[in-house]
């Protein structure tokens, strides 16, 4: 009797983010949170595992997962014993309302806390920030505190049904909070209430150390500063261009003697220029720090607007000089007259007008034929004259005003031994692009695409789950880049050398890995890998504490 192939799986990386979660000892939290069932065969933590590697995998969530669980390697990314028909439509639905009625948002909480204990991942500074994603089909439910799913306009101005995400976390886009919410809450509501939530949950961990939070400007209001301080945390945020303070402080800049820092950058190469100017006042009873922050990277949208301001004000000049110089005044006096209120109604900010006025010596008109011989008589009249051209300075100058913008914060000059200057407290709030870059995870196709189930209870639990697998995909690149360095650089696909390479790039590498179940003449069942490892991938593996055992 030979040895029979039973099955091949396209394994790839799955294996690798199955090892993680399992060492998080996420498993057992959730099946301590979740009791299991008896009269199932699965339980909660297998579903939330297998949906984690479902959404992690490019698959669309939630379509045809039975049919996925028979291709690949059940037994060994989850646990012996589990049979794919287990994982139907109907025994994930019930799944996922156990998981809501058990409140799926304390599942959530548990989870991430879980993460940064095992990961020791310092809670000092964190992100948050909110966004839309869109659902599809018909939701009913009987319960009026289920999620709210509305119609609205996402943040590009279309409309659809959609529901919110709310996402805190650190600088490497770990999330330690997350939230699945109504589709119309705003961000001034939000950010007060998830401060308050946030304070538990760290109370709930034995964390009582002063945090810093870093928000967009709508976290500029009362009710989040007030309750910035109500949790022991300090506020970072961009102030609205609208709010007094802000211009005061943008108009004070502009003074000739206002003390700019040196310029400075963050980047190694062909990065931003920065200069920051700070100083202090006051916001709803709150004493605030702000700094004026010049960019030489000009916004792309404020450069539009600019470009766009001056071509029209060069137009407007240029259709209304002929008319202005083809006007002509009997008296030196209306003209120069007329030239005072054109100069004084000409408010320009991108051009330099010089305007005279010029005597024109011309024959003077008389009715009738002039007799024969006769000598005309000369009249004096007096036209405008202008020189229009582009002023260089102001253009410069109004740039650099459109590349300022003011940071708000109550951080103190000095915490925990550490000098908070002004470019520090501008390193903390440009890392706000990592929730940013969160969203981008949350809005890929390849990996959650549309939302179709039937009750906005399960809408939400797969929301949550959702930010599960996130958190799960930042651990995995941060524990990668913590040993792959600019010397010692990852070679991605094509070759490309990756010093801080993405999950996305680091999953490529491992696209084509495929194991093979083997059935032995003894009839005992062994796995083996399609092809052996490339260098890069042994690498990773023994960097990550694993090797080819994860596989076979």
């Amino acid at each position: 009797m030979s040895v029979q192939i039973r099955a091949i799986y396209e394994s790839s990386y799955l294996n690798i983010i199955s090892t993680i979660f399992k060492n998080l000892g996420l498993p057992s939290l959730i099946d301590r949170l979740v009791p299991v069932d008896p009269q199932c065969q699965t339980r909660a933590s297998d579903v939330v595992w297998l949906l984690t590697l479902d959404i992690l995998s490019g698959r669309q969530a939630l379509v045809h997962v039975e049919r996925w669980a028979h291709d690949i390697d059940l037994p060994k990314l989850i646990r012996p014993g589990l049979s794919p028909s287990w994982f139907n439509d109907d025994a994930i639905a019930r799944h996922l309302d156990r998981l809501y009625d058990a409140n799926i948002h304390a599942v959530l909480s548990a989870c991430l806390v879980q993460i940064y204990k095992k990961e020791g991942i310092p809670l000092r500074v964190f992100h948050a920030d909110t966004t839309d994603v869109s659902v599809y089909g018909t939701y009913e439910s009987a319960s009026p505190d289920a999620l709210q799913i509305t119609h609205g306009y996402n943040r590009h101005h279309r409309w659809q049904k959609q529901i919110g995400f709310g996402l805190i976390g650190n600088e490497d886009g770990i999330p330690f909070y997350g939230d699945v919410h109504d589709g119309n809450l705003p961000d001034k509501t939000w950010n007060p209430e998830v401060l308050s939530r946030v304070q538990k949950q760290l109370k709930q961990a034995k964390i009582e150390d002063e945090w810093i939070y870093v928000a967009d400007s709508a976290a500029m209001t009362k009710d989040t500063l007030a309750q910035t301080k109500a949790a022991n945390a300090f506020l970072i945020t961009r102030g609205p261009s609208s709010l007094r303070i802000v211009k005061t402080a943008l108009a004070k800049a502009d003074a000739q003697d206002t003390p700019w820092s040196d310029p400075f950058s963050f980047a190694e190469k062909n990065g931003a220029t920065y200069r920051v100017w700070e100083t202090t006042s006051t916001y709803e009873g709150h004493s605030v720090r702000l700094i004026v922050v010049e960019s030489s990277a000009l916004d792309q949208r404020k450069g539009k607007t600019l470009e766009k301001e001056r071509n029209q004000e060069a137009e407007f000049l240029r259709q209304k000089q002929p008319q202005w110089e083809s006007r002509l005044f009997s008296c030196r006096e209306d003209a120069e007259q007329s030239l005072a209120s054109l100069k004084a109604s000409l408010r320009l900010r991108f051009h330099r007008v010089e305007a005279s006025v010029e005597a024109i010596v011309r024959p003077k008109k008389r009715r009738g034929r002039p007799k024969k011989g006769a000598e005309p008589d000369m009249e004096t009249v007096y036209a405008l004259r202008l020189n229009v051209e582009f002023d260089q300075d102001a253009w410069e100058q109004e740039r650099r005003k459109a590349s300022r913008f003011v940071l708000v914060t109550t951080v103190p000059e000095e915490w925990k031994g550490q000098p908070m200057n002004a470019k520090e407290i501008l390193k903390l709030y440009k890392g706000q692009i990592s929730v940013e870059m969160n969203f981008s995870f949350l809005k890929d196709p390849f990996f959650t695409d549309e939302i179709y189930v039937k009750k906005p209870e399960r809408v939400a639990v797969l929301g949550y789950l959702f930010l599960l697998a996130l958190a799960i995909y930042r651990v995995f690149q941060r524990r990668v880049r913590q040993f792959i360095t600019p010397e010692h650089p990852l070679k991605g696909a094509g070759g490309r050398k990756l010093t801080r390479p993405t999950g996305q790039a680091i999953f490529q590498l491992f696209w084509y890995v495929r194991v093979v179940l083997l059935e032995l003449p003894d009839g005992r069942i062994q796995r083996a890998l399609g092809q052996p490892l490339t260098y890069e991938q042994r690498r990773i593996l023994q960097g990550l504490g694993m090797d080819e055992s994860i596989y076979v």
